[in-house]
């Protein structure tokens, strides 16, 4: 199961989750186990609550089925944006990822 989360909710809104999927990050923690167990940032709440909830979401794994190991992994996925103003005419884009992958939202055919 993948999950996204932004400090950002603009960000969040606008570009597609398949568009971080696809998307290079930086690996900020990364488990493999039989099972694995939530991770804890001391001085960041919100990852420490995302690795609790995404553990405690995971489905059961049937009686019948045999397990070799999960993976638990979160990496930060930086996000800038760019605004471009000509006169009138202002249109913005974002670039995703290490990768640096452009994700276009309203930018006029003339400026492609």
């Amino acid at each position: 199961m993948k999950r996204k989360i932004s400090a950002s909710s603009d960000v969040a809104l606008v570009v597609p989750e398949s568009i971080f999927h696809e998307a290079k990050g930086i690996p900020l923690f990364s488990s493999e186990a039989y099972q694995c167990q939530p991770m804890s940032f001391l001085n960041a709440h919100e990852l420490t609550q995302l690795s609790s909830d995404v553990i405690s979401e995971r489905e059961q794994v049937p009686v019948a089925a045999r397990l070799i190991c999960e993976r638990h992994q979160i990496h930060s996925m930086p996000v800038t944006r760019v605004t471009i103003r000509q006169g009138k005419v202002c249109c913005k884009f974002f670039i995703v990822g290490l990768d640096k992958q452009v994700y276009l939202t309203d930018v006029p055919s003339r400026y492609c």
